[in-house]
């Protein structure tokens, strides 16, 4: 990641815009999604999660992880720092945040709140089994009440989207994970989001599925199914290789591979 420094001018709006991403991962989606709603063309480069590029590990050197946004050769990385960057350099256009300091501040808050609860607690849904799947399952409709509670009698009360009439900000992070529900759902057999528990939470994933900018960035859900499936059975395979290693083998061998796997489900 280059350094900031007085003599390199901040790149010009019209500089090129380059994202380094990977096809199944919801963070790069959050990217792809806001510079679609704003109108702004990129050059996309599709990075190998098992083999990343040296440019990526370059532009990225602290989490070697993607998204990366590049503008004018200086790169970004993190899918919120980015959204909130492309947001302070086209201000006018499809703006992302609210206008007022506080609904801004709302915004950033439930934004942290999917990234540190709901996404973590769906993760676990998906690479657990029995009891501690259950009690993965419990944390994920925990966090969708406050969701549910939050669109019916709080902050987002009586909006079509979290931003209001438009997507903002939270719906791009939490539209841009919320479809692993329905693929998850699938794969594990269990039922994560009940439209007669979270009716508005429902809506509004509905109404958020169905926008053209959206269907142009969320890959075919064949597509993603098949992807989930292979990723479960690997961490599934990788959990009961690292619970009884073999006595030759010693703790080690299955941490390795576990390391690895667990890079490329972060990544997602």
């Amino acid at each position: 990641m280059e350094k900031s420094s007085s003599e390199n001018a901040i790149p010009p709006a019209a500089a090129p815009l380059k994202l380094f991403g990977s096809w199944a991962s919801s963070y790069t989606h959050r990217v792809q999604l806001a510079l679609r709603l704003k109108g702004l063309e990129f050059d996309y480069v599709e990075e190998d999660l098992g083999n990343k590029s040296a440019e990526l590990l370059r532009h990225n050197p602290v989490h070697k992880k993607v998204p990366v946004l590049v503008h004018g050769g200086r790169a970004l990385p993190e899918s919120d720092i980015i959204l909130q960057y492309l947001d302070d350099a086209w201000p006018e256009t499809r703006p992302l945040l609210p206008a007022d300091a506080f609904d801004r501040a709302l915004a950033r808050f439930w934004c942290h709140f999917a990234d540190d609860k709901l996404g973590p607690a769906v993760g676990a849904v998906f690479a657990s089994t029995g009891e501690d799947q259950g009690a993965a399952v419990r944390q994920v409709h925990d966090n969708l009440a406050l969701l549910e509670a939050e669109l019916r009698d709080g902050a987002f009360r009586g909006r079509r989207f979290f931003g209001g009439d438009e997507v903002g900000l939270l719906d791009v992070v939490l539209g841009c994970g919320s479809y692993w529900l329905a693929v998850f759902e699938d794969v594990t057999g269990v039922r994560l989001v009940d439209a007669d528990a979270f009716p508005r939470f429902h809506a509004w994933l509905r109404d958020f599925e169905a926008l053209d900018e959206v269907r142009e960035t969320i890959p075919a859900v064949d597509r993603l199914l098949e992807y989930a499936r292979g990723l479960r059975h690997m961490l599934l395979g990788l959990a009961g290789a690292a619970a009884a290693p073999s006595a030759e083998a010693g703790p080690t061998a299955a941490a390795a591979p576990a390391a690895g796997a667990a890079d490329i489900a972060v990544d997602i």
